[in-house]
Order: structure tokens, then sequence, then C-alpha cells
């Protein structure tokens, strides 16, 4: 059995809930945190061949420090960080995204730092974290690694209309909250602390089979946005997708990964498919799925995919090749619509 003993957060959500399965897959221990005590039987009950190596906590808040600290005692190695709040509507942009993105990413690292057996925390970032506000309206745009620092927000700025607006400031916490991890990082260094390797991971749009949904057609999340765009006129996002089951992969494999960035620097690994067009979906669908109601189209706005280069999660992260993307489109349709 592995040594490796692992903290996961976010593991009642889509990705949480894979890494979480090939985490116990690896043999890893795992000691998970959930908000309330209502959700441990639950989350016990998805893993029934886990025994004692799934460990349940309830940790009702990421940003208490002293409760994360209690959760890392007993020889925790690797903090997996990937609880962040989800666009939901009407939610404060301060309160209801910022913050507790923010707050609770630099809470982990806190938490992480001042427990010794701790050698290594893993992020749920976003490749949206590393895009400008209006990269939504450039066909194509190139996503890379370390442009954050360079990404201007105004948080005074008019946010726009409906639809739109959770996603803006969704995109505006996840900005914040990956400089924070920056900043974090580059002042501890500068200090002389003695802080854990970090490394972020910056998924494009995650869909495909999701561990936490019982029952067809209720799809959540950016599977729920995909599968709005088929029924729509045009789509809400980009193709610019990637597997659950390969981001979920990276996030393991960032557990014994050696190629990162020397100690005191963030790795940043971008994780997205193999490029596939709405147009390349329509057909897809179409063709392996006669019955699905199928409305759109064309890609629309979104007809030339966004770009990045993925090469760091190919080496060393667990990963030889991401899924096929239309293998991710099945994978969603199947369970929702077998």
């Amino acid at each position: 059995m592995s040594s490796h003993f692992v903290l996961i957060t976010g593991t009642t959500g889509f990705i949480g809930a894979e890494t979480l399965y090939q985490s116990l897959e690896k043999g890893y221990r795992a000691r998970v945190t959930v908000r309330k005590e209502a959700q441990v039987a639950p989350l016990k009950a998805r893993y029934p061949d886990a025994g004692d190596r799934l460990e349940v906590v309830v940790v009702p808040k990421l940003d208490d420090k002293p409760a994360l600290t209690a959760a890392l005692a007993g020889g925790i190695d690797t903090i997996l960080h990937i609880a962040s709040p989800m666009p939901e509507e009407g939610l404060d942009l301060q309160t209801g995204y910022i913050d507790p993105a923010v707050k609770s990413t630099v809470t982990v690292l806190e938490a992480a730092t001042a427990v010794s057996s701790v050698k290594r925390v893993v992020i749920t970032s976003s490749a949206l974290s590393l895009a400008p506000l209006d990269f939504y309206y450039q066909p194509g745009y190139v996503i890379k690694e370390g442009s954050n620092p360079s990404i201007v927000v105004d948080l005074n700025a008019p946010l726009p209309p409906p639809p739109a607006t959770e996603a803006v400031k969704y995109h505006i916490s996840k900005i914040l909250a990956h400089r924070a991890t920056l900043d974090w990082v580059a002042a501890a260094t500068k200090r002389g602390d003695t802080i854990p390797e970090v490394v972020t991971v910056h998924p494009f749009y995650v869909i495909g089979h999701d561990r936490t949904q019982n029952t067809p057609g209720e799809a959540n999340g950016v599977n729920k946005i995909y599968l709005g765009s088929l029924l729509g006129p045009q789509p809400y996002v980009s193709s610019a997708l990637v597997d659950v089951r390969d981001v979920a992969a990276v996030h393991v494999g960032a557990i014994t990964a050696t190629n990162l960035q020397p100690h005191g620097s963030v790795t940043e690994v971008i994780t997205k498919g193999p490029l596939v067009t709405w147009e390349e979906i329509i057909d897809f669908v179409k063709e392996k799925y006669p019955k699905f109601p199928i409305k759109l189209a064309s890609g629309g706005p979104f007809e030339k995919p966004y770009e990045a280069d993925t090469s760091r999660a190919l080496h060393g992260f667990g990963l030889k090749e991401f899924h096929a993307p239309l293998d991710s489109v099945a994978a969603l349709l199947s369970q929702n619509y077998a």
C-alpha cells in the first residue's frame, strides 16, 4: 500500500469526486473535508471498497485555519484543494465569489505551512485564471502559463447584463484566487519561510461522467452548460473542453510529480483535450444520439475554440494522452440521455 496520505477538499463536487476515486484506486489513504455532518454517510457510501483508507471530517468553513490545521494532523503529506464557489444566480461578487475563493485558498496554504508533514499543496484553479476578462470575444485565444499577473481586474467596472453576469463574477474570482496563491508563495519565499511545494491545475471546460449525479437529466456545472448549449440556438461557451477523468488524473499525478518549478515558485498545469469544434460535436450527437433533441446548428460566437500549451500535463502528471473530446461528450450524454 502507498504511504501517501492526502487531504482532499471539494469531494462532494464533480472534479473532487473523481479525484477521490482515482486517489483510492492508486492505493492512497485519503481524508476528505465536508461542510456538514449530513454529507458524511452519503460520501462514504460512494466508495464502499475504501474501508479505513477513507476518512471524512467536517470542516464547515475552509477559511477556518484552526479547524483546517486540525484536519491535517496525523501525517497528511499532500493537500488537494479542489473546493471552490461555483456560479450561482444572485451571489454578491465580493462576498459570494471573491472572498470564499481567496480566503479558503490562502488559509489552506497557511495551514499547510503550519503542519510539517505537508510537503505539497495542489490547488484547483481554472484556465480562466490565466485569461483576461475580454478573452470571450477573441476566438482562438491562446491561454499561457504565467499570464495571471498581467491581467487587469477593475472591481469598480460595471458587470455585463444576464446571462453573462455570473460567469464574469466567477471569472474574476478565479483570477484573484490564483493571484492570491502567487502572491502568497512569493511573499513567503521572500521571508524565507519553509513552505510546501505548490501546484495549480488550470482546466478548461470540464465535462464527462459525474460520480455525484444520481438521476439522469440532472446534470450540474459545466455538464449542464454543455447540455444547454446543445439544446439552444447557440452555445454558451467555447468547445475547448477537457474530460473530468483527465483533470482528476493530473491532480492525482501531482502528488508524485517531479517536473515542478523550483521550490518557491508555483507550478501551473493547464489541462485541455484535443481540439474539437462545436460543428464536430453537433455531427457526432446527431449520428450517435439520434433521439437527443439537439437544436444547436453552429458554434456561433465560439466557432473557433481557445487553445493552450498542455505539454506539462502530459509529462510527469499521470497522463499519457487526453481523452478524445467526443468520448467526453459521449460520457456526458450517456449519463443523461441513455
